[in-house]
């Protein structure tokens, strides 16, 4: 069974100490990363630090090249990962004012998420699904916990006047 490919690593390496910022760094994969170039460190090939950590050969080599280029921190977590948002921050508070709106606009009933789909549509120009709306009002800090709503065409002098013969 071979070691692996001899590694060259870069001369600033050994002044690190991985260990030491695994054990400080919070963010899981991060973390990982200290590890498998702690385990390079200590003199450990690359297939033996992807065996170790469950990771590909080419991942570990990634790691190297991240820390080559950019230092401690090109391992660090990058931001960007996952799905954007439809709605991003620069236009958060459009989406507020839009839909506060369409709240005062109502005569009666309540916004339902075709309504706010609807909006998002014409004023921001956002195809999404109802979702995603519902998540882009949680995100605004929208609470749609609401008392009955009142008919447009409700007669409150009428309503009053039975409550008081019933």
């Amino acid at each position: 069974m071979s070691a692996g490919c001899p590694l060259k690593l870069p001369s600033n390496f050994k002044e690190h100490d991985f260990a030491q910022l695994a054990r400080r760094e919070k963010h899981a994969r991060a973390r990982i990363r200290y590890i498998g170039l702690d385990n390079l460190q200590k003199g450990k090939s690359m297939r033996e630090v992807s065996r170790i950590l469950s990771v590909h050969q080419n991942t570990v080599k990634n790691w190297v090249k991240r820390f080559c280029e950019k230092g401690i921190e090109g391992l660090k977590e990058q931001p960007g990962r996952g799905a954007k948002r439809k709605v991003p921050e620069e236009h958060q508070q459009v989406f507020r004012e839009a839909i506060l709106e369409l709240q005062a606009n109502r005569k009666g009933g309540r916004i339902r998420g075709s309504d706010v789909l609807e909006l998002m549509r014409e004023k921001l120009g956002i195809d999404c699904c109802l979702d995603t709306a519902y998540e882009s009002l949680k995100r605004a800090n929208f609470v749609w916990i609401t008392s009955r709503s009142r008919h447009p065409n409700a007669d409150e002098e009428a309503q009053a006047a039975f409550k008081k013969t019933s």
